[in-house]
């Protein structure tokens, strides 16, 4: 029996959520400081009026960003502010958190009409920091250009662009100053938006337009003057750039600096990867899964101490469940669709983080699952130690001042009255405006964890005020060793947030400032890893980061409670290393350039000593190029629109048998609709070589499922047994029989027309073993899911072998609740009670993981009640049997929907499938339901309840804030009481520990596992050492845009202990680099060594050698 399983996973939940130094106390670690304490009486004022308003100029409500540096060098950091319409203002910080106006003495005086991003840099090269101003101008009145204040070392500024070459004149948001050619003096990377147009809508192709105010613009630093070169270096500038921000790094660590840049908008985010020739190959379609859709800030860090960085976006999905369903979010499935045919990277409206998975070639994104996706909308993310821990945390500034994607407002605008008269007149310009609701929000922060799961902690830090907050920065204001935050608000004071971690919990922290040779005097682009107890950290000195703001050039660390830091390697620009040991922490540490040797490598140390298990030799089979065909033009959502996901993607499959008895395994793979399976033998050589088998060929219309080889007939040869299914198929139709081939002994095949009962439903699997002890192998045969009304429960099946190849159903006979069980996915044959007879396990969606114990006379009885497991219903995916702790039992990975995604179900608040005639019209639906604060609420919006229930939602809920909010009772009333309802109360993939005589505990799998829907495990000794490791192979695509597509596992290795503990290896550690829908991973044994096969939907079948 299953023991204590439930409360395992509780505490999986509860450890993922505890920091090294939890600061989760009542105490609040952050105090918002009034004007009046600091002396900052600065308020970015941005209203609405006949001139100018948010329906001249869509960016009106971005607000104003943050600018922070030691501008005259006394040790103190001080403050930069911009506002939209009232210039910049400079406060130089007098200590103990108090701050002195001196813009006017400083000379920081201009004539722009809009100002934006800011950033303090030495931009000539002397020491002490100048600033840098980005304008808007150019459209509709707004005048001026980008402002350079270049520091005379005397409290004054002399405003210098023109000299400098650095007078721009765009739609500029913010500015990032590097040094990307390697020279020794820094460049200028700007950001710029564009704006909508009819040069704006279209494919990607627009991408060749160059724009001169839009898009990124890069400048190279000559000898102190700047030169744009932005076409020559491969960086787009065109009408579809919507810029909002950009973070610079080397996200591959190769030495030379990397960008990446947010766009708003359908247009993607731009990934470049620096060639070290002054040019860069724009990567973002390569790199990245999916982006956010919108995005605002962002920033990098490296979250989980492995030595690259990894990406953090905003974007502004609500959190408030009336707000969610009242704003227009996500894309419907059409247009999402129509967007990535015309070259637009997958987008979703949600904050996105991307953990940098295969040295800057790919990344996974793991936001939902790192419990950040939600935020409102956002604007600046900043990732840092705010309570020195040595993990990093995350601020995020969020609110706009009126919600311009507001759907009650986008259908009044739309409306072809009131959009001429908009286009006309001014007079409803004003209705129009306040037709657009508030969106105040509480800025958020989050503790980090080691375990890439972030804890919301805004109330008990302090973020409780909400208001509209913008560009933000960080930095130790008052130097006591801690990280204090500056925000810029919209229509309200800036605020400054002082830290009291030291005060409060005592914890060390150590700060690094770079005093580098050349023109780059603040070594941006240095990089420190830190080394204390074995753990790492790695912190990369950009200063501009989030949205329109901009860090002091200063590193920070936080320590815990360690006051002594074991090793610090500093890698300067150019490659130059210095080490130091033993170095005391509480201090602010210069490191100097001058004392760095030069190594000849511009690699990170760590990188050049991991050691790849696995290289994929694909090409090198080169009589294999095996391409699944699935049809990705079929959407199961047009049969039924309020589905939970796609049922049409599940294969294909592999089946490995020696068919033509030469001693040397070969391989079935399934086809897709019109593609008939392949047969490959294998060749002396290693290499594969395709059967052509006419009998395949004639049943090219059916969609292969699952295959399994076993002797049939009992004639000593492996026979050939083919599930079909998949979703395009509705029962009783022909192509969803399933086939059995007859193996002649030479690998020759023919299909057996009479072997088989007549089985007219969509089946997911097939399992073989002898459960009655005849000397003949039977079969178990799951069901999948009804094409037509998913939730219905399909037949599955138990067929008993009558000796002569012929199978006949006996599930009710000897397996009573078998044929009915669930929507079965995957099921084993296994001795799970060590009693010497062939039990059944089976796994599937809203199904508990259920158990069919043999009574030794070939009756298989449900004991999943008595084994502890009758509350673990799931969206079970596939199961494997495998001994994982050594110890002589047979243990079981199942692998679930994963952590990594917008749904959250617990035994107390399952998800929940409600089926049943809500529309009033003898047809049945499926309603997708979770729970927020305790109610349920459906997971369709109104347009899909209006597809599905057009006659109640034209009476009950006319407009969009009608429905927002409902709950499924108020929406349904008492047909909701009259409905069937299946629940599932864990997305955690786990494993069973088999502690013998039957029982098991039921433990989560490493977080690693948890970023997609596992769909495959293959075991084996990867590494080498002695003790079973896992491959874990996943993702799915076939879901809403408002879900999001899963493509998170990019090839997981769990590496084991021998004592059933796993750790998480990512493909730049294991070279089990795999993208794409895994379906089937399995080895194949060649004559000098195996290979891994790995089938993906719709995708060419991949090969790996384990070396």
């Amino acid at each position: 029996m299953l023991s204590n399983h439930l409360l395992k996973i509780l505490l999986f939940s509860i450890l993922i959520s505890a920091g090294m130094e939890s600061c989760h106390k009542s105490t609040k670690l952050f105090k918002a400081l009034s004007p009046e304490q600091t002396g900052i009486q600065f308020v970015n004022e941005v209203h609405d009026s006949s001139d100018m308003n948010i329906l001249d100029y869509m960016y009106y409500y971005n607000g104003g960003g943050v600018a922070l540096g030691d501008i005259n060098n006394d040790g103190r950091i001080d403050i930069l502010l911009t506002s939209n319409k009232g210039g910049v203002r400079l406060y130089e910080n007098e200590g103990h958190m108090h701050f002195k106006d001196i813009t006017r003495q400083a000379g920081l005086t201009d004539d722009a009409s809009w100002t934006t991003g800011a950033v303090m840099a030495d931009v000539n090269g002397d020491g002490w920091l100048d600033i840098y101003v980005c304008v808007v101008s150019g459209y509709k009145g707004l005048q001026g250009h980008n402002l350079l204040f270049i520091n005379q070392h005397n409290g004054t500024f002399k405003e210098e662009s023109a000299e400098y070459g650095l007078d721009f004149s765009g739609f500029c948001t913010q500015a990032s100053f590097f040094d990307y050619d390697h020279d020794g003096d820094l460049d200028l990377f700007l950001v710029c938006h564009a704006l909508h147009s009819s040069e704006t809508y279209g494919d990607t192709s627009l991408r060749k337009l160059f724009s001169t105010v839009s898009g990124g613009h890069l400048f190279r630093n000559d000898h102190g003057h700047f030169v744009e070169v932005t076409r020559q270096a491969g960086i787009i500038a065109s009408p579809i750039s919507y810029g909002l921000s950009a973070i610079i790094g080397d996200f591959n660590n190769d030495g030379w600096d990397d960008i990446y840049e947010a766009n708003d908008f359908q247009e993607s985010d731009y990934y470049y990867i620096n060639n070290h020739d002054g040019t860069f190959t724009q990567m973002d379609r390569q790199a990245f899964g999916h982006e956010s859709k919108s995005s605002m800030g962002t920033d990098a860090g490296d979250l989980n101490h492995d030595g690259w960085l990894d990406l953090v976006s905003l974007d502004m999905l609500p959190v408030d469940e009336k707000v969610l369903k009242s704003t227009a979010n996500d894309d419907p499935f059409d247009i999402a669709n129509y967007k990535v045919k015309l070259g637009y990277t997958e987008q979703y409206t949600r904050n996105m983080l991307q953990l940098n998975t295969y040295g800057g070639m790919h990344f996974s994104e793991i936001g939902l699952m790192a419990g950040i996706a939600a935020t409102d909308w956002s604007w600046s993310p900043l990732l840092a130690d705010f309570n020195n821990d040595g993990i990093p945390d995350l601020f995020v500034t969020s609110g706009v001042w009126r919600r311009a994607n507001d759907l009650d407002y986008i259908q009044y605008i739309s409306n072809a009255q009131v959009a001429k008269s908009l286009s006309g007149t001014r007079l409803l310009d004003q209705e129009a405006i306040h037709r657009m609701p508030p969106g105040p929000s509480h800025n958020y922060i989050y503790q980090g964890t080691d375990s890439l799961k972030f804890i919301d902690e805004s109330k008990q830090w302090g973020m409780i005020k909400t208001g509209f907050s913008n560009g933000a920065a960080y930095a130790d204001l008052d130097n006591d060793g801690d990280l204090d935050i500056v925000v810029n608000n919209l229509n309200a004071p800036a605020i400054i947030y002082k830290n009291y971690t030291r005060e409060k919990y005592h914890l060390h922290y150590l700060e690094i400032r770079c005093a580098g040779t050349d023109s780059n005097r603040f070594g941006i682009g240095a990089k420190v890893i830190l080394k204390q107890k074995g753990k790492l950290q790695y912190a990369y000195m950009q200063p501009t980061r989030g949205f329109e703001s901009a860090t002091a050039p200063v590193l920070f660390f936080g320590l815990g409670k360690d006051s002594l830091i074991d090793t610090l390697q500093v890698i300067w620009p150019r490659g130059e290393v210095q080490l130091l040991t033993h170095v005391k922490a509480d201090q602010i540490l210069t490191l100097h350039q001058n004392q760095a040797k030069d190594t000849g490598s511009l690699l990170l140390p760590h990188i050049l000593t991991y050691y790849q298990w696995f290289s994929n030799v694909t090409d090198s089979l080169l009589s294999v190029h095996v391409v699944h065909r699935g049809d990705p033009s079929f959407i199961d959502f047009a049969r039924q629109p309020l589905m939970p996901h796609m049922i049409s993607t599940d294969a294909p499959k592999i089946a490995i048998a020696d068919v033509n008895g030469d001693g040397l395994e070969d391989f079935y793979i399934g086809g897709g609709k019109f593609q008939s399976g392949a047969l490959y033998i294998q060749q002396p050589d290693g290499q594969f070589l395709l059967s052509h088998q006419p009998a395949f060929d004639q049943d090219s219309m059916c969609i292969d499922q699952d295959a399994v080889f076993f002797d049939a007939n009992h004639d000593g040869y492996p026979d050939l047994y083919v599930v079909s299914g998949g979703g395009e198929f509705y029962d009783g139709m022909k192509p969803l029989l399933d086939r059995l081939y007859l193996n002649d002994g030479k690998g020759h095949f023919v299909k057996d027309t009479t072997a088989l009962p007549l089985m007219y439903e969509n089946k997911s699997c097939v399992r073989v073993a002898d459960i009655n002890q005849d000397g003949y192998p039977d079969l178990f045969v799951g069901g999948r899911a009804d094409a037509l009304h998913y939730g219905q429960i399909p037949q599955s099946y138990l067929l008993i072998n009558d000796g002569k190849g012929h199978f006949i159903d006996e599930t009710d006979k000897l397996a009573p609740g078998l044929s009915h069980i669930g929507l079965v996915t995957d099921a084993i044959w296994t001795d799970f009670n060590d009693d010497g007879e062939m039990d059944l396990i089976v796994v599937g969606e809203w199904m508990p993981i259920s158990f069919f114990e043999n009574d030794g006379h070939g009756h298989l009885i449900n004991v999943t009640q008595r084994m502890g497991f009758a509350h673990t219903q799931g969206w079970w995916q596939c199961i494997r049997a495998a001994d994982l702790d050594g110890d002589g039992k047979m243990d079981y990975l199942i692998g679930n929907y994963g952590l990594n995604t917008t749904f959250k179900p617990s035994r107390k608040y399952p998800l929940k499938l409600f089926i049943g005639d809500f529309g009033q019209n003898q047809s049945e639906s499926t309603i997708l339901s979770y729970a927020k604060d305790g109610k349920y609420y459906p997971f369709a919006g109104k347009d899909l309840f209006e597809q599905q229930f057009p006659a109640m939602m034209k009476k009950k809920y006319a407009a969009y804030h009608d429905f927002a909010g409902q709950t499924m009772q108020e929406i349904f009333g008492k047909s909701l009481h009259r409905a069937k309802v299946w629940n599932a109360y864990t997305f955690t993939s786990v494993w069973l520990h088999n502690l013998g005589h039957g029982k098991f505990e039921m433990l989560p799998l490493p977080m690693g596992a948890q970023v997609a829907p596992v769909k495959a495990f293959d075991v084996g000794d990867f590494n080498h050492d002695g003790h079973p490791d896992i491959l874990v192979g996943g993702n799915f695509y076939g879901v809403w845009p408002q879900e999001g597509r899963y493509d998170a596992n990019d090839g997981i290795v769990l590496t084991g202990d021998g004592k059933g503990h796993f750790h998480t290896i990512w493909p730049w550690q294991s070279g089990f680099f795999v993208t794409g829908e895994v379906r089937d991973i399995k080895t194949i044994h060649r004559k000098a060594d195996s290979l891994i096969m790995v089938a993906r939907y719709n995708d060419r079948i991949l090969f790996f050698k384990n070396k």
